[in-house]
């Protein structure tokens, strides 16, 4: 049977051979792993799966390199029965212009700031007053800049109560720093808390908040998996065997597969992320299930009769012999079969493919060390039971193999019409992806991605570059066409309310008015212009 191991069992014997060299190979190999253990980094960004040399990927990252990094706003959505009256769009207001001072935030846009154009003074102001004396006046306010401009229906949405402040985060060079955005968005949330009003419910919707949701899941997540695996294992090792001593002999092995695998994540540098937290539990369990059945041959060969150490040693060699071909077999076609996604596009699933094969050899190497090792020391203290066998608790083995005995060739029928059952199923499943799907289902940014699908028809825009033709950007009519005709299509296509475009501000404007129009986006902040024209004009 050795044959089917590819001889990988013999590092079992070697270890029995030499077990205070593979004790300190142990000792040192735990050591380095939980030192690294502590500078483990964790990844929350969702764009990791794309793969980076797709046209759209690629099309993503020149937005960015032209315009700016619009990935990285985040929408903080208000919830108020008073936001269509005086005092409400007064206290909107309010905490627009904190957030619009708060460090980190470059600008903070609610409805309340919807430009129009002065002709007098040839300067925009804001379209609604600055001060609104009535109920009436406010209600009226909305319903005025919703028919002038219907892409403000994704600013406020005066029949579900709920309104939303853009806010565009300040991240310098680091416009691509995960940790970057996350300690910004959390001086953002502090501000709100701070100067919100009381009857605001607040939520936060886009990538940055999804991401830091992630990145403190996995936190959570890897703890509890790893947890709970080694309970779990321990749990079954009892009532398997029977015996204290068992259970924890055979937690050994997962207990430091999983301090391995995850400190082989911080010495590499590869950061957790919603796909690789799996991979230390995956390994865990692997170490668990190899681990108890190597040991359950061991025991079942002490139970035949009274035996000495040397006996005791031999019946050791003899399971390593005969289960570790099988423990290296397994661990070699899940190295392959997670080795397969390292064929994918995307960077995400190839990391994933070399580090579940690496954490997968790391179990197969922490059971066939550990088990011998282990095992010897149990002799040397004359722990090891010897005599009578214990009944097992679980005959579903014994009693599915009596039945496979009797009727080989139904079992055959049945198992190959499950088969094509299956491959059936699996032609009619639909590729899908959905960034919200990777959210606890209870978190407030689970809930927060709800409330904009809902009421303002999601936050994740799909951006339309329009080359400019010559010199001279949109100070060049043709120019300003152009525009026009790519606007109007795309509101054909979609609807007026969900088109954003700089074209708003002058259409059915005279060309004095486009004149100073014009101008004032020549003096307007540099961030505000990259959200409409690109870097270069």
């Amino acid at each position: 049977m050795s044959g089917i191991g590819f001889g990988l069992e013999r590092i079992g014997l070697v270890a029995m051979a030499r077990p205070r060299f593979f004790v300190g190979f142990l000792t040192l190999m735990t050591a380095v792993s939980f030192y690294f253990m502590f500078s483990v980094s964790f990844n929350g960004s969702v764009t990791g799966v794309l793969p980076k040399t797709s046209k759209n990927y690629l099309a993503y990252e020149q937005q960015k390199s032209d315009f700016r990094n619009f990935a990285r706003d985040v929408a903080v959505i208000v919830r108020s029965e008073k936001l269509e009256t005086a005092a409400g769009l007064e206290a909107l207001r309010d905490l627009q212009l904190e957030l619009s001072l708060t460090d980190g935030v470059l600008s903070a846009i609610s409805v309340l700031a919807v430009p129009e154009l002065n002709r007098e003074t040839g300067d925009f102001q804001t379209f609604f007053p600055a001060e609104m004396e009535s109920d009436e006046e406010a209600k009226q306010a909305i319903e005025d800049v919703l028919r002038k401009y219907p892409q403000t229906r994704s600013l406020i949405a005066p029949e579900d109560n709920a309104a939303v402040i853009l806010v565009a985060l300040d991240l310098g060079e680091d416009n691509g720093n995960d940790q970057k955005a996350f300690e910004v968005f959390r001086g953002l949330s502090d501000a709100v808390t701070e100067f919100a009003d009381p009857s605001f419910e607040i939520y936060y919707a886009g990538l940055t908040p999804i991401g830091l949701t992630i990145l403190e899941t996995l936190l959570k997540d890897q703890v509890r998996l790893t947890l709970f695996g080694l309970g779990l294992g321990a749990i079954i090792a009892i009532i398997f065997f029977r015996s204290m001593v068992a259970a924890v002999f055979c937690a050994i092995p997962p207990m430091l597969t999983a301090i391995w695998a995850i400190g082989f994540f911080g010495l590499a540098g590869v950061s957790v992320t919603y796909m690789t937290t799996i991979l230390p539990t995956l390994a865990l369990v692997l170490a668990y299930a190899d681990g108890i059945v190597l040991f359950h041959r061991w025991n079942k060969l002490n139970r035949d009769g009274e035996q000495d150490a040397a006996q005791l040693r031999q019946n050791l060699r003899d399971a390593v012999r005969r289960v570790g071909p099988a423990s290296a077999l397994t661990t070699i076609t899940t190295a392959f079969a997670l080795s397969s996604f390292a064929l994918s596009s995307s960077e995400a699933l190839v990391e994933f493919a070399w580090v579940g094969v690496v954490l997968v050899c790391l179990a197969f190497l922490t059971v066939i060390i550990v088990i011998p090792v282990l095992g010897l020391a149990l002799i040397n203290f004359g722990w090891v039971s010897t005599g009578t066998r214990t009944s097992m608790p679980f005959h579903l083995g014994t009693f599915a193999a009596n039945i496979f005995e009797r009727v080989p060739r139904l079992i055959t029928v049945v198992s190959i019409a499950f088969l094509l059952g299956f491959f059936y199923l699996h032609s009619k499943l639909e590729p899908d992806y959905t960034v919200t799907d990777l959210l606890p289902t209870g978190s407030t940014s689970f809930e927060a991605e709800k409330i904009a699908n809902s009421v303002f028809g999601g936050r994740s825009l799909v951006f339309f570059s329009v080359p400019t033709a010559g010199e001279g950007g949109l100070n060049l009519a043709e120019n300003r066409d152009r525009l026009t005709q790519v606007s109007s299509l795309l509101k054909e296509r979609y609807g007026d309310d969900k088109v954003y475009s700089i074209e708003a501000l002058w259409a059915n404007e005279d060309e004095a008015a486009i004149e100073q129009i014009l101008a004032q986006l020549e003096n307007a902040p540099e961030f505000t212009r990259q959200g409409y024209i690109s870097k270069d004009g």
